[in-house]
């Protein structure tokens, strides 16, 4: 029998306005939180972030413009809630041809990572130093953690690689591309339009088979 996460609602209050809930098993969410508004482009950079607290179940961001940040100017919508299903790739942009991690390191990064039946990750940087580790429910989540941890630390992302357990989709790749993370390593398979993004967007796919 697998093991049990624990998955709890958090609900993100930006600039005073319910704006969206989130599942997750991180015990302190404001990674989470950092990182999800972030690759869902409400914030630009992390100095947009005034201020972010937690209270419960919610988790209170203020920015440093409430007038002109309102809502998510997302690149994939979902066929739930009245929106139409698309990725509109053009919007994401291109990245810098990026490096190569050896075998040997992307092993040695896997070694690192939580061991979870569930999904884990870990950020790198360039020369293999461990900059966070996390699992949590979904690919998506994972990311957007490593993500708000990396920002939180000043984090040039263009110099830094992941690696994935799990299956990779769309939303997790359009998440890295707008970091501008150029390289990600992942043990499970990888859907058509996932693989198709990251090529159209120059960022370089592994997929390990031996994980």
């Amino acid at each position: 029998m697998t093991k049990s996460m624990k998955e709890k609602p958090v609900q993100i209050i930006i600039n005073g306005r319910a704006a969206m809930t989130l599942m997750t098993s991180a015990e302190d969410p404001k990674d989470l939180v950092t990182g999800h508004i972030f690759t869902e482009r409400v914030v630009e950079t992390y100095a947009d972030i005034t201020s972010i607290h937690r209270d419960g179940s919610q988790v209170s961001v203020v920015t440093s413009k409430p007038f002109g940040i309102l809502l998510s100017r997302k690149t994939v919508l979902a066929g739930c809630g009245g929106a139409s299903s698309f990725l509109d790739s053009g919007r994401l942009g291109q990245l810098t041809a990026g490096f190569t991690p050896s075998k040997e390191e992307i092993s040695r990064s896997f070694d690192q990572l939580p061991t979870s039946s569930w999904y884990s990750g870990g950020l790198f940087a360039k020369d293999g130093a461990l900059l966070a580790a996390v699992e949590d429910v979904s690919s998506q989540n994972v990311l957007d953690r490593l993500i708000g941890h990396g920002l939180s630390l000043g984090t040039v992302f263009s110099e830094t690689y992941v690696v994935l357990t799990g299956n990779l989709v769309t939303e997790t790749v359009r998440k890295a591309i707008i970091a501008k993370i150029p390289f990600i390593a992942v043990s499970g398979d990888v859907t058509a339009t996932a693989a198709k993004t990251a090529k159209e967007a120059n960022l370089t796919l592994v997929r390990v088979d031996n994980r």
